[in-house]
């Protein structure tokens, strides 16, 4: 059998966005198109014998499945209008009908299965968000602090968006309330007399990061403040339990900022009292790992089995877990290496899972809580993997001189040229407050099929580790951090004699980008270095990145504006060590990069090409931040192979 190939990404699908009616597990399937250069997705089906059907297979995303009483809901895009609409189906069969024909976009849908409404926000824009060429263009006039966001573009400041209120029987839509930024739709009470949302607890004050939970209420048509206790706080999930008298939250207090680890809170609605329940966990409800394959996934990471007894999932060490509670007391029920996507309840105390892990793309499985057995439902590659094999992985973990734990990986180069001289690829992941562990990566068996080792570790910074660890990178960037992936890389070195010494690389993007420039400037221990979308320059960054003018001083420990903050800047950076580097040097850039700007990388292979160092600086048109995971699927597959070309030039 084959290893992976970059070309395997349009044969490789996965499921998100699960949600329980009618006997069956809905979801959305995942994949990628060559032919259009696109992301695609279908909604399908499967139930407890392993059925599958599949539901809507229209072009293009097919995405937000709801079950209301005997009908599917989702959003397609509209041939005429080209705008995402809402269609419906009915459960027995039949054909998919339109039943919104807004002038916008519908970009969120809510619904409580044996409910009788259904809510959905639209966004209402004049001015397109990213670049685009035209004739006769017209001026862009910037009034906001926040003006731009990496992944979407420009921000209209005139914007509005809306929530409405869909009638299944009458077809009929009545706008609840709008604004102009948009807000999530989270939960519909049972009574069907209050949903839940999140939104920006100050819209008008750029600076406040503060992600509020609310409470509207249909008949009073007016929203209560749930997280006021925690004013600055950004919270991202909230659930009612059945009777409505308490609501799961999960969020944090912002109290660091940047960096704070997500929490579990439970509120007492007749008390309004709000209780953090997992502040001395290491555990992080926030359950995203650092890979390239996970699409659509719905964020949810809480639910109520009953009235008292709740389920939620988190990330601890690189994996995902899952929890029952009940008060201030919960227990573990779920914790296999793996990623969970996505998931939903079933009766009788079941739950279904979309995961993915090293050597697994993507199943979905149910496990029995009452049992703890665990059953596969659906696996959406089953063909491929008969054809194709993944490379094995070894976890291992590692002490640093400080006394640090650290976790790291060994994905094992898959069938090697030289078995006993094996090239050894130092990945480093981006955040700094990520995580890599349990998932699937793609880019990675790519490159262990490729011939190359791939060695990626937690350093300190990173998340799933608890909040000291997390805040450990604070004001230290390139010291401790540094110090981690380096020594990880040589307990690999040491414990696995096939790894060529001669031959150590190094790559990383955004935070692995800045690690991997920092390196090259203060090593020359590497056969040659891919720096992607990079942190090279503190102090031009803070004034044009999207979040860097409070992304550094959170950072960094300090504002570009205070005492010694130029200074600090500066000897953080990259740029001031360009003229080290000999390391032979390939320089990746998306030119729509708004995280990290496109100039980042232009200084850096600026300086390091006027000092006479080997280095090549490739730039992805029409490629944001993160478009290694959701960029054109073509240059994805290019941006691969730029870095195999450059390895191997290089051995």
């Amino acid at each position: 059998m084959s290893g992976i190939t970059s070309q395997d990404l349009f044969k490789l699908k996965s499921a998100s966005q699960l949600t329980y009616g009618d006997g069956k597990i809905f979801f959305v399937e995942n994949f990628l198109d060559a032919k259009s250069n696109s992301y695609n997705s279908t909604i399908k089906s499967v139930d407890e014998s392993g059925l599958v059907q599949t539901w809507a297979n229209g072009k293009g995303i097919n995405s937000n499945p709801v079950i209301l009483g005997e009908s599917l809901y989702f959003t397609a895009k509209d041939d005429r209008s080209k705008k995402n609409q809402l269609f419906t189906i009915n459960l027995k069969g039949g054909v998919a009908t339109q039943v919104t024909f807004e002038k916008t976009d519908v970009i969120d849908v809510l619904a409580l299965s044996d409910g009788h409404r259904l809510l959905f926000q639209t966004k209402k824009s004049d001015i397109p968000s990213k670049f685009k060429t035209e004739d006769f263009p017209k001026t862009r006039q910037v009034k906001r602090l926040i003006s731009r966001f990496d992944g979407l573009g420009w921000i209209d400041d005139q914007a509005v968006y809306a929530t409405f209120s869909f009638d299944p029987s009458t077809k009929s839509s009545v706008e609840l309330f709008q604004g102009k930024y948009p807000i999530s739709l989270l939960d519909i009470s049972s009574d069907d007399r209050q949903f839940l949302y999140s939104a920006k607890n100050l819209p008008d004050d750029e600076q406040d990061f503060g992600e509020g939970i609310y409470a509207y209420d249909f008949a009073s048509k007016k929203s209560s403040f749930i997280t006021k206790d925690e004013a600055k706080g950004q919270f991202f999930d909230a659930r009612f339990s059945p009777d409505a008298n308490k609501i799961l939250l999960a969020g944090d207090d912002e109290h660091l900022r940047n960096n704070t680890k997500q929490e579990l809170y439970l509120y007492d609605v007749s008390e309004q009292k709000l209780t953090n329940l997992t502040r001395e966990a290491d555990f992080d409800l926030s359950s995203h790992l650092a890979a390239d394959f996970e699409q659509q996934s719905s964020g949810r990471v809480l639910a109520w089995i009953d009235n008292a007894n709740y389920f939620f999932t988190a990330a601890y060490h690189g994996h995902s877990q899952a929890f029952t509670g009940s008060g201030s007391q919960f227990r573990i029920v779920y914790n296999e290496l793996n990623q969970i996507y996505d998931f939903t309840l079933l009766p009788n105390a079941q739950v279904a899972f979309s995961v993915s892990a090293q050597s697994k793309a993507n199943e979905i499985v149910k496990l029995d809580l009452k049992a703890n057995a665990q059953f596969q439902l659906y696996n959406p590659n089953l063909k491929f993997e008969s054809e194709h094999d993944y490379a094995k992985v070894d976890r291992f973990t590692f002490q640093t001189a400080d006394g640090w734990d650290h976790d790291g990986w060994y994905m094992h180069a898959l069938d090697p040229k030289d078995k006993e001289n094996v090239p050894v690829l130092l990945y480093v992941h981006g955040g700094p407050h990520g995580a890599y562990g349990e998932t699937f990566f793609h880019e990675f068996q790519v490159h262990a099929s490729h011939g190359y080792a791939i060695v990626f570790v937690n350093p300190r910074g990173s998340t799933t580790y608890g909040q000291k660890f997390e805040s450990a990178v604070i004001g230290h960037y390139g010291e401790g951090d540094y110090a981690d992936v380096l020594a990880g890389l040589d307990y690999a070195l040491d414990h696995f004699p096939e790894l060529d010494r001669d031959h150590q690389y190094i790559a990383g993007g955004s935070y692995g980008g800045f690690m991997t420039s920092w390196a090259v400037g203060h090593t020359q221990r590497f056969k040659a270095a891919v720096t992607q979308r990079s942190v090279i320059n503190w102090i031009s960054m803070w004034g044009t990145s999207d979040i860097g003018w409070f992304f550094n001083e959170s950072e960094l420990g300090l504002g570009l504006y205070d005492e010694g903050g130029l200074a600090e800047y500066w000897k953080r950076s990259p740029l001031a060590y360009a003229q080290n580097v000999t390391t032979p040097l390939l320089i990746q850039a998306g030119e729509w990069d708004m995280r990290c700007p496109i100039e980042q990388s232009e200084q850096f292979y600026t300086a390091v090409k006027q000092h006479g160092g080997e280095t090549k600086f490739i730039r992805y048109p029409q490629s944001f931040h993160g478009f290694s995971r959701d960029g054109l699927p073509s240059l994805r597959m290019q941006r691969l192979s730029d870095i195999e070309s450059w390895l191997d030039s290089h051995k």
